[in-house]
């Protein structure tokens, strides 16, 4: 399988549609993919000074020191706000153009190489879905991801390949990927809370740090909760072996794909665990098998009663063809055909009185300026249910006036186009060296995971390191293993202002620290990185992160303040962390509450006292 063999699918169709991905299944992941790390890029910028520059709880020196070996990322060359947030905004627009299909490799390659510069420039605020999204990116760099429905394929000098199966190492590379996350992530599960007991996910459910208000309802339901135990580590466990069967494979793997998509979609509903669920979910919709977009072609088929879309655009006009080859492509309408308006003498007629393309549906109607392109929204698969709202007579005028503009700066529309938009050949695939590295990665990726449950020597783990840590596809599915955590509980910050006020650093505005428990911790935290880089703060394998993080809030805190004697007397001057440990009991008994104080800081220190505790 070193590129998609024209043979295998004929020789060997079932093994080809074990291991194959159908080319609109890679079109659909790459456009989920590609939005969902753009999602995360841009929820990134609320907490950029406080977690990716020197400014904030982890500097590049104390990240040296600390988690250095082998860790590259690009975010190291400069410890300043504004450039974090300029590599912030090159990964949101790569992440875009990757999930528009332009110029595909290139932008999924840098895609790649800055999302494991940032998740690597602070290892403390990280959660399996980045490290997800990071291997699902590595994977990506080898498969023809715009072969169908991108910005590449409308504007390619060379049709894509023509069959829609692709079958390589890739291919296969990135199924298994998928499926490692849960069948490792099974064997992990070693605990009796799992099996044979099957009160995991009352454990899960009980962590206040993680739990929303659905899943504290469900602990109303005990034996609920032991089925959910029972149907997730058994997903797990099995899933990922007979997804791959040989036997009834559409069937069962449809099935299965629904089965995991399902679980996801219950983590995402009652459970607060950031953005793993949607990367998951982006992850799983490679398994969606070619029959199904042609059952939806031959549904969308039978439904036609007459001929096919007609699309005629201005002959002395190259910015209006590339046009209406990118919404062909982006509206999925491949059967729409497309002519210059010139050599249709209807077409001719209706663009010379009205300086329009023209649009002919199927009924024979033909359509001008902005009805046209409604048109074409009411017969994308995608964006039908856009018509009904864009298709109001209110709408008309503003549409035809924003046709008017572009039609009246088409050449500069087409000076740009030309520079952004060429048409070009296009290399779909990849060589055939590369597809040998990806069968390559397949094995040493296997190899590594087998690492993961300790069934190989310790030896060949080690040669592995340097290379999967800077390529940072060093991947450890231990999600809720070998149990979920029984230490759970919630922080409050007790500080002393200058002027004497004592309130709660983490929610000032509440006035006077408040020790009892919060209604839901959960939902009571910014974000998903606060929420893990604070549990993970009362961890003492974290613990050197503490002066870190109370040195950023006397600065977040002081640094606002001006000079006024009202000002200086609302600096603040000391604080403890008090973590309120709470350790989950066995279902059916109470809960036992300790405090205990991890630190304590002076933000104006006498440099004879110490601060730990």
């Amino acid at each position: 399988m070193n590129a998609p063999p024209a043979d295998l699918t004929s020789r060997y169709p079932r093994l080809a549609e074990m291991v194959g991905i159908d080319l609109r299944t890679l079109a659909l992941f790459r456009v989920v993919l590609g939005l969902v790390l753009l999602w995360c890029v841009l929820s990134s910028f609320r907490d950029l000074t406080a977690f990716w520059t020197d400014a904030g709880v982890m500097p590049r020196a104390w990240l040296i020191e600390t988690d250095s070996l082998w860790r590259l990322s690009l975010y190291l060359a400069n410890g300043q706000a504004w450039f974090a947030g300029l590599l912030l905004l090159i990964q949101a627009a790569c992440a875009l153009l990757f999930a528009l299909g332009w110029r595909t490799r290139v932008v999924g390659i840098l895609s790649f190489v800055l999302w494991a510069s940032f998740i690597n420039r602070n290892p403390v605020v990280l959660i399996g879905g980045d490290l997800l999204l990071c291997c699902l990116m590595f994977w990506s760099m080898f498969l023809p991801l715009a072969a169908r429905y991108s910005v590449d394929a409308a504007l390619s000098t060379n049709p894509p390949p023509a069959q829609h199966l692709h079958v390589s190492w890739a291919s296969l590379g990135l199924l298994m990927q998928v499926m490692s996350v849960y069948f490792f992530s099974a064997i992990l599960k070693s605990g009796r809370e799992w099996w044979p007991d099957f009160t995991a996910v009352y454990y899960a459910l009980m962590l206040d740090r993680h739990a929303l208000p659905l899943g504290h309802w469900l602990l109303n339901f005990p034996g609920l909760m032991k089925l959910l135990s029972v149907y997730v580590y058994v997903l797990e466990l099995l899933g990922p072996i007979l997804i791959f069967t040989p036997y009834f494979l559409r069937p069962v793997r449809f099935a299965l794909m629904l089965a995991f998509m399902a679980m996801h979609v219950g983590f995402l509903l009652c459970l607060q665990i950031g953005h793993f669920p949607f990367v998951s979910l982006a992850s799983l919709t490679t398994f969606t098998g070619g029959w199904v977009w042609d059952a939806l072609a031959r549904r969308r088929a039978a439904r036609q009663t007459s001929g096919a879309l007609r699309i005629y655009y201005d002959r002395d006009c190259g910015f209006c063809l590339k046009s209406v080859l990118l919404m062909r492509q982006l509206l999925l309408l491949p059967d729409a055909q497309i002519a210059p308006a010139q050599d249709t003498p209807r077409a001719r007629t209706l663009l010379e009185a009205n300086h329009s393309w023209v649009v002919i549906d199927r009924d024979e109607q033909a359509y001008l300026k902005w009805p046209a392109f409604t048109v074409l929204l009411h017969r994308s698969p995608l964006f039908a249910w856009l018509w009904p709202l864009l298709r109001r007579p209110a709408l008309v005028a503003p549409g035809n006036a924003v046709y008017h503009f572009v039609a009246r700066h088409r050449g500069a529309f087409g000076r740009v186009s030309a520079a952004l938009l060429p048409q070009r050949p296009t290399a779909f695939e990849v060589g055939a060296v590369w597809y040998r590295v990806a069968g390559a990665f397949v094995a040493l990726v296997l190899i590594w995971n087998l690492h993961t449950i300790h069934v190989l020597p310790g030896a060949s783990y080690r040669a592995m390191i340097p290379l999967f840590r800077v390529l940072r596809i060093d991947q450890l599915w231990n999600m809720f293993a070998p149990f979920p955590l029984k230490d759970d509980g919630w922080w409050v910050f007790p500080a002393r202002l200058a002027d004497g006020t004592e309130l709660d650093l983490l929610h000032p505005r509440r006035g006077a620290p408040d020790y009892d428990k919060p209604d839901n911790y959960a939902l009571d935290q910014e974000n998903i990185r606060w929420l893990t880089y604070r549990g993970r703060l009362w961890d003492r394998a974290y613990a050197g992160h503490r002066l870190w993080y109370a040195k950023y809030l006397c600065r977040q805190w002081n640094d606002r303040l001006g000079a006024t004697p009202e000002d200086r007397g609302r600096r603040l001057m000391t604080f403890k962390m008090v973590y309120m440990l709470e350790r989950t009991p066995p279902p059916g008994q109470a809960a036992s509450v300790e405090q205990q104080v991890v630190w304590r800081h002076e933000c104006y220190p006498d440099e004879t006292k110490g601060q730990i505790p």
